[in-house]
């Protein structure tokens, strides 16, 4: 992953990493360590920890015809739960993601915010848990990827409430499909990469139809290192015979 621009995202969750569709088809694609000398790469299961990139992230879609976008500034505006990378190319089955200070929006950025407070369930206003989730990495149109689903198959990836006495929106939406999670540089060993959702990510709001394919949208960037007995060490993800 990578520095960048200091800007906008969306729901989220982690790799277009760089790769030739010959140097990964028919190899074993890990996440490999490097230790603190740099000379050995392992594969190793460690914690993950998000740092704030973007400004905002954001979730645009729309719901009952109208148009929203969830968008998420806290500070941090986003953290794993239980996320781990897992030997295997995967990442932790049941680990979440959390986003805090979200609010909707017709518009991405911030543009006529709805009178409607914005959470999940079982969180304080403001605050989006996803539901469980798992990952793996694979190789989609020539493009090596961290595919991003949830742990229960067809279940919602996360559920958003809207609630107040003036909110026009429905009360309870649910975001489901897949996120592919990029990453221009995957393969280069680092301290910090920086993520964003791939466009061939599939996510719809409510029902399943062409439309909401094509409006559901996630938006800016995270930035990832590892955390734990693993912090501060560099890594990317690599492909072995």
């Amino acid at each position: 992953m990578i520095y960048a621009k200091r800007v906008l995202i969306g729901l989220c969750i982690v790799g277009t990493m760089a790769v030739s569709v010959s140097a990964a088809q028919g190899a074993t694609l890990k996440w490999l360590i490097l230790n603190s000398s740099k000379t050995t790469a392992t594969e190793l299961k460690a914690a993950l920890f998000a740092w704030k990139d973007s400004e905002h992230l954001t979730l645009d879609g729309e719901v009952s015809g109208l148009k929203v976008a969830v968008t998420c500034a806290g500070i941090p505006n986003f953290k794993f739960n239980g996320l781990n990378l897992e030997v295997g190319g995967k990442l932790t089955e049941g680990g979440k993601v959390i986003f805090t200070g979200c609010k909707v929006y017709k518009q991405a950025p911030l543009k006529e915010e709805y009178k409607c407070t914005v959470r999940s369930f079982i969180e304080k206003v403001g605050t989006i848990e996803s539901n469980e989730l798992k990952g793996k990495l694979e190789l989609v149109e020539s493009e090596l990827l961290a595919k991003i689903e949830p742990i229960a198959g067809i279940g919602p990836l996360a559920e958003i409430w809207f609630e107040g006495p003036e909110c026009v929106l429905p009360e309870v939406n649910r975001v489901r499909g897949v996120v592919y999670v990029k990453d221009e540089e995957a393969t280069k060993h680092q301290r910090e990469h920086l993520i964003s959702a791939s466009p061939s990510t599939a996510l719809y709001i409510g029902g399943h139809s062409a439309k909401q394919l094509e409006v559901t949208k996630l938006l800016g960037s995270i930035g990832v290192e590892l955390g734990g007995a693993h912090a501060g060490l560099d890594w990317a993800v690599l492909d072995t015979p």
